[in-house]
């Protein structure tokens, strides 16, 4: 029995060894093939239109969870003199009280559904945005439908929320940085792309349920609109758009007011603050010119935030090296500022300095883009700028969030959408005699200035 026994263990052993020792891309001996894996088909951009004018568009990516989108054009250079700020108290708003459904029954359906849901806007679009399991896009589309066309506002809700409006007012005044840029626009555009983001301080509580009918029936309408969807079938999409969106009809509209950049302006607002934020910029680029992929290079160029958390890019970034050496070991920031909206945009820079250093430090910035102006810009640095370029712009396209709203604005915009590939395939194209004209064209430009702090020692304009 001894014997057999150590026979038996000895042959088992063996076996292990032997199988141990087979690679693992190898199959195991005697077991069944396993059943090929057939790879998800992954789609392009697809984009189709309603007879009503409606925009569908989406990118299949088979992930669990969709994200959807409604792009209005309906954003604040829309409002006019008499209602500005009316897109401000729309975000506040939406999805309350539609002619089908109470505010709390969107609440609750979207909770159901596990989902979240919010509204936004730029200076070109209000934005109902989405994101959810995609077996459940319909009835979100079905609340899209219900908030962008057949809004009730009660007056008691619009009450209500204008202790909303006033919470996102004083936190915007908590931020230097919103009023830089807000002040920045005003005094390069006027109007238009002028119009804050914000509802003005007075008038909230003044608006009316008459007013916000009026904007949403003007400008929500089915011709002024994208669904953009990502991580959702293209042919389901637009099912869930003629149902919601299909029996709604759209008017003509006098056609977009085209901005102008005005430039010459200053703003200066004294503040307690011992930190001065500076903005220095003049006419940049709109988001479809040919030239916006060179004014990106630039900007990288001339230096943007550090691409390091906690970290500090005064080596890399040749105008926060010039900022943080002027300021002599004191605290100071410069970064390029580029701003690009649909038919206009703003490029330049953004001072951050304690108040004593403002003057030498906002020199020293300009002098390093005046010195790329001349240029004094090397193949190394443009090589660098768009490898940091493209980084970017892959980065982002791995976002779903950032990936739906580029999708969404590109197509609202443009009727059409360049891929990333093909965006870094433009990048890899551009030259720094490129780059050298768009900063000579820029910087030569009518400048506008906005700062904000205590400005004893900040340069006028």
């Amino acid at each position: 029995i001894i014997a057999l026994w150590g026979l038996l263990s000895g042959t088992l052993r063996n076996r292990s060894l032997s199988s141990v020792s087979l690679p693992m891309s190898d199959p195991l001996p005697d077991s069944p093939s396993p059943e090929p894996f057939a790879k998800p088909q992954l789609h392009g951009i697809q984009i189709s239109k309603l007879e009503n004018g409606l925009t569908v568009t989406s990118l299949e990516s088979h992930s669990p969870m969709a994200r959807v989108g409604l792009f209005v054009k309906a954003g604040s250079r829309y409002e006019s003199p008499r209602i500005l700020g009316v897109s401000h108290y729309l975000r506040a708003t939406s999805f309350m009280a539609t002619t089908d459904r109470t505010a709390f029954r969107v609440s609750r359906e979207i909770d159901h559904l596990g989902g979240n849901m919010s509204a936004s806007s730029t200076r070109d679009h209000f934005i109902f945005s989405a994101e959810c399991m995609r077996d459940y896009i319909e009835p979100v589309i079905e609340t899209f439908g219900s908030a962008s066309l057949s809004p009730v506002y009660h007056p008691w809700e619009v009450s209500d929320q204008s202790r909303l409006v006033e919470l996102e007012l004083a936190m915007a005044a908590q931020s230097p940085h919103v009023g830089v840029v807000e002040d920045l626009h005003k005094a390069a555009f006027r109007f238009n792309l002028g119009n804050s983001l914000y509802c003005l301080p007075h008038r909230v509580g003044t608006f009316t349920p008459e007013q916000l009918h009026s904007f949403v029936s003007s400008h929500f309408q089915p011709s002024r609109m994208v669904l953009a969807g990502v991580g959702v079938s293209h042919d389901e999409l637009v099912k869930c758009a003629t149902a919601s969106f299909g029996r709604a009809s759209s008017r003509l509209n006098d056609p977009r007011e085209p901005s102008k950049y005005f430039g010459g302006g200053e703003i200066r607002t004294e503040t307690s603050s011992d930190l001065v934020h500076a903005a220095l910029v003049s006419q940049g680029t709109s988001l479809g010119e040919g030239d916006y992929l060179s004014v990106a290079v630039l900007q990288r160029v001339l230096g943007v935030t550090p691409f390091i958390k906690w970290g500090s890019n005064a080596v890399s970034s040749r105008v926060n090296k010039a900022a943080v050496e002027a300021a002599g070991g004191s605290p100071a920031m410069a970064s390029s500022y580029n701003a690009s909206h649909s038919d206009n945009g703003l490029f330049g820079l953004y001072v951050i300095c304690y108040a004593e250093n403002a003057s030498k430090v906002i020199k020293a910035a300009v002098g390093e883009f005046a010195s790329a102006a001349m240029g004094n810009i090397s193949e190394k640095e443009v090589a660098r700028a768009k490898n940091q370029l493209k980084a970017n712009i892959m980065m982002n396209n791995e976002d779903p969030a950032v990936l739906l709203n580029d999708i969404g604005t590109q197509v609202s915009l443009n009727g059409s959408y360049t891929s990333a590939q093909a965006a870094a395939e433009a990048v890899d194209r551009i030259t720094p005699d490129q780059v050298i004209k768009v900063a000579k064209r820029i910087f030569n430009g009518k400048p506008t200035f906005v700062a904000r702090g205590k400005l004893h020692d900040t340069p006028d304009l």
